[in-house]
C-alpha cells in the first residue's frame, strides 16, 4: 500500500516542533526546524512491512495547509497519518479532515496530545483512528488492516492495540494499551532517505542537522515532563553498535555533520556514552559534531571529556527549580548536590562544550521569592545560554492530574512559554513578567554583555525571540 506520513505547517503565529516536550510540541525558535524524525522511525518500519511510503513536511517547503493538502492527495495515497502537536492541534484536525474528504482513505493521528485526549478528537469527522503512545508498530498494523479493504470495511480496527477508533454507530472503542518497544535495536534505522536533509537547521550552525534517538524512558519522573508519559519510566536504550549505525549512515551516506541526540536523559549510563564516542573516534567520523540533553547528576568531567574529544559542542542541562522544595517535588530532585551542578558547568567550559540550561517558572505553589531563587541559581552556573519557560499541565502528567482535573481549556495556548493560569501566588500575567525579568537579569550583566558580544548573529536571534516568547494564536 502507498502510505504518507505528514507533519502538518506550523500555525501562522509561531513555528511549532512536533517532537518536542515529548511529543506534545511546543512553540520555538524560527531559527530552529527538526526534522520529523519520528515520522522517519514510522517509515522505516513500514517500508520493512513492504509498503512505498512517502513523508510530507510541510515547514521546510514553506507549505500552507492548502500546499500540504495538494501535496499529499498528488501522492494518491491509500492511507494516511499525520503528527499533532498540543498547540496545533485544531488546525492538524482541520487538515486531518479535508484530507480524509479529499482522498476517502483511513486517516490517522499520532502524537501525546491525541493520547491523552483521544475520545475528543473524534467530535468531528477528521480522523479515522487515533494512534495511542509509541507509533511504530501500531501504525504498521493499522495499514495491514486498511490494506486489507474487506477487513477493514467489516471489522474496523478491532484488536489493533494501542489505537482509538470510532465505529459506524457512534461508538468510541479504546483498544489495549500496546506494550512499549522492549527491544530498540529491532527498529530499523529511520528513513531519512524520504527527508530532505539539507533544509534541517538549528540556530548558531552553519550546514544541515539531524536528530538521532539512541533511548527511550526517563526514570526522574517530573512532574510537569512529557516524555516519561511518552516513552515510560523505564530507560531503555539501543545499544552502541546500534547508534553507530545511525550514525554512519547519516555521516557517510547523507553527508550530516550536525547531530542533536533526543534522548531524555542521554548520559543515564556512562558506560554507553563512552562506548558510543569511543566508535565515532574509531569509525572515523571527526567531522561529527552533536549536542545532547541530560541530567547534571548523571555527568563528570571523566565522560565530559570523552563527549568533548568525540565532538560534544552542547548541552543542555535541566535544572528547573532553585527552589529545593520544588525540587523534590516537581523536578525529581536533579539539583540535590549544587556545588556539584556547579563544577559540571564549569567542567564543560574547560572542555569547550557550550551548555543551555532549561528553567521553569509557575509551579503551583511557587511564590514570586521562589522564582527569584532560580534565577540567582542559573547565574550562578553562568551557563552559554538559558531558556525559561512557563511550567505547563500536558495532559495525562502528574502536573495535569494535580491542577486541573477535568477542567476544559485550550490546548492552542499550550505553547511553552505562556502561562496558563496562575497559582495562588502569582496571576498567569505575573509568570510571563517573571520569565522576561529572569531574561533580563541573566543576559544585562556587564560581563554577559561582553560575552554576548562576541556572537552578534546569535545576539540577534536571542533578542528577537525575547520579542516572540509569549505571542499567542489568533
Amino acid at each position: 500500500m502507498k502510505v504518507v506520513l505528514v507533519n502538518p505547517p506550523s500555525p501562522p503565529e509561531f513555528r511549532v516542533s512536533r517532537g518536542l516536550m515529548g511529543g506534545f510540541g511546543m512553540a520555538v525558535n524560527p531559527g530552529l526546524l527538526y526534522p520529523p524524525i519520528e515520522l522517519a522511525h514510522v517509515a522505516s518500519v513500514l517500508e520493512s512491512d513492504g509498503h512505498q511510503v512517502a513523508i510530507v513536511d510541510a515547514d521546510p517547503f514553506d507549505l500552507d495547509l492548502d500546499g500540504t493538502l495538494a501535496r499529499v492527495v498528488a501522492e494518491a495515497p491509500g492511507f494516511v497519518c499525520l503528527d499533532s502537536s498540543s498547540t496545533s492541534l485544531d488546525q492538524d484536525l482541520g487538515l486531518a479532515k479535508r484530507i480524509r474528504e479529499a482522498l476517502k482513505v483511513p486517516v490517522a493521528m499520532l502524537g501525546s496530545q491525541v493520547t491523552y485526549t483521544p475520545g475528543e478528537i473524534f467530535d468531528g469527522e477528521n480522523v479515522d483512528a487515533v494512534v495511542r503512545g509509541e507509533p511504530e508498530y501500531t501504525v504498521r498494523d493499522l495499514v495491514r488492516r486498511a490494506a486489507d479493504g474487506a477487513a477493514y470495511a467489516e471489522r474496523r480496527f478491532e484488536g489493533v492495540e494501542g489505537v482509538t477508533y470510532r465505529r459506524a454507530d457512534g461508538e468510541i472503542v479504546h483498544e489495549p494499551e500496546r506494550d512499549k518497544i522492549s527491544t530498540l535495536d529491532d527498529l530499523p534505522i529511520p528513513a531519512r532517505h524520504l527527508l530532505d536533509n539539507s533544509r534541517y537547521r538549528f540556530p548558531g550552525i552553519e550546514g544541515a542537522i539531524t536528530t538521532v534517538k539512541s533511548s527511550r524512558g526517563c526514570p526522574l519522573n517530573c512532574s510537569f515532563c512529557g516524555y516519561t508519559l511518552a516513552q515510560g519510566l523505564r530507560f531503555r536504550f539501543r545499544s552502541p553498535e546500534s547508534v553507530l549505525a545511525e550514525l554512519e549512515d547519516l555521516y557517510f551516506t547523507h553527508g550530516i555533520r550536525h547531530v542533536v541526540f533526543r534522548d531524555p536523559i542521554f548520559t543515564t549510563r556512562k558506560d554507553r556514552i563512552h562506548a558510543i564516542c569511543d566508535g565515532i573516534i574509531a569509525k572515523g567520523m571527526t567531522g561529527l559534531e552533536w549536542q545532547c540533553e541530560t541530567a547534571v547528576k548523571t555527568l563528570d568531567r571523566e565522560v565530559l571529556q570523552k563527549m568533548a574529544a568525540a565532538g560534544c559542542r552542547h548541552i543542555s542541562l535541566g535544572v528547573e527549580s532553585g527552589n529545593a522544595e520544588i525540587q523534590k517535588k516537581h523536578c525529581g530532585n536533579k539539583l540535590s548536590d549544587l556545588d556539584k551542578a556547579e563544577e559540571v558547568f564549569r567542567a564543560a567550559r574547560d572542555y569547550g562544550i557550550e551548555t543551555r540550561a532549561f528553567c521553569m517558572i509557575g509551579f503551583p505553589e511557587e511564590t514570586p521569592e521562589m522564582a527569584d531563587e532560580t534565577i540567582r541559581l542559573v547565574e550562578r552556573f553562568d551557563p552559554d545560554q538559558v531558556q525559561f519557560c512557563a511550567v505547563t499541565a500536558y495532559p495525562g502528567t502528574p502536573l495535569y492530574q494535580m491542577l486541573r482535573g477535568e477542567r476544559e481549556f485550550d490546548y492552542a495556548t499550550m505553547t511553552g512559554f505562556q502561562a496558563l493560569e496562575g497559582n495562588e501566588h502569582m496571576t498567569a500575567a505575573q509568570i510571563e513578567e517573571k520569565i522576561r525579568e529572569a531574561y533580563r537579569s541573566f543576559y544585562l550583566r556587564p560581563r554577559r554583555i561582553v560575552r554576548e558580544l562576541r556572537h552578534p548573529g546569535r545576539l540577534a536571534s536571542k533578542v528577537a525571540r525575547y520579542f516572540t516568547l509569549f505571542r499567542r494564536r489568533a
